[in-house]
């Protein structure tokens, strides 16, 4: 039995355009539609299965075809959701280089704090020891 020839074949088989070949595919279509019915009363067993096997290949080329819109659909999605994530990635990068240089600057401003508080704890020290000497000094008198 023959197999039938996709427009890409039909073009590259003779056909200078795939104008042409999409008119030598429609040709080659009726003529295997008259041979099929020649077929169809010498075998019909044989031209009912040809027939259910042509409708199979539609139904699965018609399935392929959405298959490959959802694909594409869903790619675009994605690619939506990709720029929008990179977005959100770049503010939060932002975000965080802000705040890390906020907590830089507090945790100076706290390192700077506690050398005041331990300077005026030596200084609280340094004047508790001077009254006590002079405690003990007006004690002498």
């Amino acid at each position: 039995h023959r197999h039938s020839n996709s427009i890409d074949e039909l073009t590259l088989a003779g056909a200078a355009t795939p104008l042409e070949a999409a008119d030598s595919a429609a040709k080659k279509a009726i003529a295997d539609d008259d041979r099929l019915a020649e077929l169809a009363s010498v075998d019909p067993k044989r031209a009912k299965r040809i027939l259910a096997n042509r409708q199979s290949a539609a139904r699965s080329k018609e399935r392929k075809i959405r298959y490959t819109g959802e694909l594409e659909r869903k790619v675009q999605t994605l690619q939506a959701e990709a720029t929008t994530l990179t977005a959100q990635i770049t503010l939060l990068q932002r975000d965080t280089n802000g705040l890390t240089a906020e907590n830089k600057e507090l945790k100076m401003k706290l390192q700077s704090l506690e050398q005041q508080a331990h300077l005026r704890d030596a200084l609280n020290e340094a004047l508790k020891n001077e009254v006590h000497q002079l405690k003990i000094a007006a004690a002498s008198i």
